[in-house]
């Protein structure tokens, strides 16, 4: 049997029967106030503080783990909370997948989001980003008029594949480095996650900056560009969780944390600007159209070239794929080799597959190859069921809209909770146990509806760098697997939310030569 996921063995699990006596299928017409929105259930709303007493009353609660607390509310009001926070707009929790794809179909050709304030304000005040702050905090015509230049260079397939070959060589860097850094017992003794930021800089870089910045170079040393930018990349990343998921006095002042949100984008603009300017002049020197013909352009140069976009444009994304990618995709490496280790014999599984498709491994990874890694893809999609990245895609809804007997209206958030659905034994056969068959093809434990988990979020406002992050990981799971057997000695991680999730202790992995 499957070993349980024992992390999360103390959230509690319940039926959505039990929670969804009286909720009527959903309409997904535009509607006037017809049905009242104070029936919707919640916590008691008083005037100017909305429904923060019911959290100031839980002794329990801890913003860290708010996931807890919205699993409370769902049990004890059903699958449709509404909740008010101070100077907020109404926000609406939803847990039921059907609900999640309504809502999700209904502003489809919209789809306003929550914008990260702090890194709007950041950029409104710098003058060189023009009050654009890019798709990341862009909604409306400016999102788009970006988002659908972009999409095609970092989501065709083609594109991506051209950058396995170096990503699969910065992972070959990275297992050398492990084997440098393992103790006598084959345990990792620096914290791994850092290593694994290591891994997934450069590795965005080759995207982002067109280039390898040497985050593996045994000779680098602290004050050097790869260094300075590791160190930027994170600082900017931690800035933003902090400003994001904690107190909101940067909106009248400028906080210490504010102030450092500025310094560390500044200095990734910096250097992405001076990267551009590297490439512009490259590009000036392939004149002749034979020479262009033999040039296959990345992903910078085709964005150079798009009509619509100026150069500030391509500057932006660029800033916006290095920390974020940076972080998150790091965050869900860390996640799927957590869950191998502390699962071998699902370990033993994607072995069996690696070695019938890579053989001794000795030849570069292709993208035959990994179109032929259908159970460790499997596995990436288990992880991030279970351990997903974020709580779920959140909607701002730009008109009223009926969600069964409720009216849902203009204005208010729409908060789909994708991550607390994939733990909902109503959803899934066996939740809370790692179980990466249950994606194969022929689902062998039951139908999944396409919103019970939603780690990337959903349709054109999912995440842009969703086909990067999984070749760099299955590029990740295969190198590793095939070399070595992984192993987790200590008990269960526990994870944290701040923004995003990630892990609140070390990794301290053993990998032991197979």
């Amino acid at each position: 049997m499957i070993n349980s996921m024992r992390s999360v063995r103390l959230l509690p699990v319940w039926g959505v029967q039990q929670l969804v006596q009286g909720h009527a299928r959903v309409s997904t017409s535009s509607v006037s106030l017809t049905t009242t929105t104070s029936s919707i259930p919640g916590p008691k709303c008083y005037p100017v503080v909305g429904t923060l007493p019911d959290i100031l009353t839980d002794k329990e609660f801890d913003k860290e783990k708010i996931h807890l607390y919205f699993m409370k509310l769902f049990k004890k009001y059903g699958p449709i909370v509404k909740i008010k926070a101070p100077g907020e707009p109404t926000t609406v929790l939803v847990l039921r997948p059907e609900d999640c794809r309504e809502i999700l179909q209904h502003t489809r050709e919209n789809p306003v989001r929550t914008p990260m304030g702090c890194l709007k304000k950041a950029r409104d005040s710098n003058p060189f980003y023009e009050k654009k702050a890019g798709i990341v905090t862009e909604n409306g015509e400016e999102w788009w008029r970006v988002r659908s230049k972009v999409q095609v260079p970092v989501l065709k397939p083609e594109y991506v594949h051209s950058y396995l070959h170096d990503m699969d060589l910065v992972t070959q860097d990275l297992l050398e480095r492990i084997s440098r850094l393992r103790d006598a017992n084959g345990e990792i003794t620096v914290n791994f996650k850092e290593e694994l930021e290591k891994w997934s800089l450069e590795n965005i870089c080759l995207i982002s900056l067109n280039q390898r910045v040497g985050c593996f170079d045994p000779n680098m040393v602290p004050g050097s560009e790869p260094d300075l930018i590791v160190t930027a990349a994170r600082n900017f990343m931690s800035a933003l969780k902090d400003c994001e998921s904690g107190s909101k006095l940067w909106k009248i002042y400028p906080t210490k944390t504010f102030k450092q949100l500025q310094q560390s984008m500044d200095e990734v603009t910096k250097t992405c600007e001076g990267v551009l300017q590297e490439i512009e002049a490259n590009l000036e020197r392939v004149q002749s159209e034979e020479e262009m013909s033999r040039h296959k352009p990345k992903m910078v140069e085709l964005l150079l070239r798009e009509p619509g976009l100026t150069r500030k444009d391509v500057i932006t994304f660029m800033v916006d794929l290095i920390p974020g990618a940076t972080e998150t995709t790091s965050d869900n490496a860390a996640v799927v080799l957590y869950q191998l280790a502390r699962n071998p014999q699902v370990q033993v599984k994607v072995q069996g597959e690696l070695d019938r498709v890579l053989g001794d491994g000795t030849s570069p990874i292709t993208p035959h190859h990994l179109a032929q890694l259908t159970y460790t893809k499997a596995v990436f999609k288990e992880s991030n069921r279970i351990m997903p990245p974020l709580l779920g895609p959140v909607r701002i809804l730009q008109d009223n809209m009926c969600l069964g007997e409720y009216t849902l209206e203009k204005g208010w958030v729409a908060f789909l909770m994708s991550a607390l659905t994939a733990w909902d034994e109503e959803e899934f056969s066996r939740p809370l146990e790692f179980v990466p068959e249950r994606w194969l093809r022929h689902r062998p434990l039951g139908s999944i509806h396409p919103c019970a988990s939603l780690p990337f979020s959903h349709g054109i406002r999912m995440c842009p760098g969703k086909r990067i992050a999984e070749q760099e990981i299955y590029t990740l799971i295969a190198r590793t697997l095939h070399r070595y057997n992984l192993d987790w000695k200590y008990g269960d991680l526990e994870r944290t939310h701040k923004f995003v999730f990630s892990f609140k202790d070390p990794l301290k992995f053993t990998f032991i030569d197979r």
